[in-house]
């Protein structure tokens, strides 16, 4: 094997490990042990690519396809498991939802690409998303707003900069609306 493909290795198992959370909904300390390899692997595949120079287009693009996967089993997660605060929130978290599917039609259909940025925001937001099942675990309630603040935004962000950067050449490690 060649140590180039570690950081893709990483993502394609992240997506894996994704779709094998679902089955674990029901036991907790299961749930919590995979969703924390899952999330430890995020982690790593990106540290590696950049500490390594191993990035590449198709490692960003697994990458974003391993957070989409994820967040779209997070969100299952949250509806049936957590439902009595997250429904507070419905709303709101099918704005984001929508805005995050616009954008990849935006990113489709101007850029000819899956263009999910990593902005801060971005990273932010899915530290934010990631620690939440756990804060509500922990009865922290407030910790929803905050997330589903911090994920308006970015989703607001990514859009912006969908939106300005020139036809097919949008850049997806691009840090912030305010950075080139």
């Amino acid at each position: 094997m060649n140590k180039k493909h570690i950081p893709n290795i990483l993502s394609i198992s992240r997506i894996f490990l994704s779709l094998l959370l679902p089955l674990l909904f029901k036991v907790p300390f299961a749930f919590i042990a995979l969703y924390l390899i899952t999330g430890i692997t995020d982690i790593l595949d990106g540290f590696i690519a950049r500490r390594y120079k191993w990035e590449s287009a198709l490692g960003s693009k697994l990458d974003s396809i391993g957070d989409f996967v994820f967040y779209v089993v997070l969100i299952t997660y949250l509806l049936l498991e957590q439902s009595d605060i997250v429904l507070k929130f419905l709303i709101p978290v099918i704005i984001i939802f929508m805005l995050k599917i616009g954008n990849i039609i935006v990113g489709l259909l101007k850029h000819k690409k899956l263009a999910m940025i990593h902005t801060i925001a971005n990273k932010v937001t899915g530290f934010l998303v990631f620690t939440l099942p756990i804060m509500l675990i922990l009865e922290q309630k407030y910790f929803m707003l905050i997330t589903v603040i911090a994920a308006f935004l970015s989703a607001i962000e990514e859009l912006i900069i969908l939106l300005q950067s020139s036809k097919g050449k949008v850049e997806l490690n691009r840090k912030s609306i305010f950075s080139s």
